[in-house]
């Protein structure tokens, strides 16, 4: 079984060993999904475990490269935050890699920026439409869903924000903290009608399941 995830151990190696041993016909949800194949950390469940997988990437020069990639997905072409206005994302054109990278984000931490403005030839915008949460959950009629990974580069408190008020939540959520201290998302997380609790921590992503 191959698995697609970053790092290592891979992000999806972790999940199915921890989390969803052998589980089969599970949903997930994926934000910041980019092509469907690079650093995905739901392709592994879907291809071996035959899941309902939900893919979300707002860039369109990426997206088709989704639909590409993942056909018996769900692919939505839009970025998650707190509101359904349209937003525009940028996106910084990185030496060999220009414009097709995963560090797209509605609002970047001034730490990354600062990064990505001293190693980039510019930037380009693109302007997006946004969901929340919430009205994913509703417009797919979900009853349930188990595991929920966001990536989305500095905008996930806005995220999480569009959470709120949704009685379906993830039986597992994981979050890049990136940049933020891991004492950051425990706190947002305080926010919706369920309890997490911070299980795990790997690199820069910490695991929270529902604490019931």
């Amino acid at each position: 079984m191959k698995f697609y995830g970053q790092f290592n151990p891979p992000v999806d190696k972790i999940l199915y060993e921890r989390y969803f041993k052998n589980k089969s016909n599970g949903i997930s949800l994926e934000c910041g999904a980019f092509d469907g194949l690079l650093e995905n950390n739901t392709k592994f469940f879907e291809e071996n475990f035959n899941w309902k997988t939900i893919n979300i990437e707002p860039l369109p020069h990426i997206y088709n490269e989704l639909v590409k990639n993942r056909p018996n997905s769900i692919n939505l072409e839009l970025a998650l935050s707190n509101n359904c206005d349209d937003k525009n994302i940028k996106v910084y054109n990185l030496g060999e890699y220009g414009i097709n990278n995963t560090n797209a984000s509605l609002n970047h931490l001034d730490k990354h920026k600062d990064f990505l403005e001293k190693n980039s030839n510019g930037f380009k915008e693109f302007n997006v439409q946004c969901k929340t949460y919430k009205d994913i959950i509703e417009m797919l009629d979900l009853k349930e869903l188990d595991l929920f990974t966001l990536d989305v580069e500095g905008h996930e408190p806005e995220v999480i924000e569009g959470m709120v008020g949704c009685d379906i939540l993830p039986k597992v959520f994981v979050i890049e903290h990136g940049h933020r201290d891991t004492s950051f998302f425990p706190k947002e997380l305080l926010k919706l009608n369920k309890k997490y609790k911070l299980d795990y921590i790997s690199h820069v992503n910490s695991f929270f399941i529902l604490d019931e």
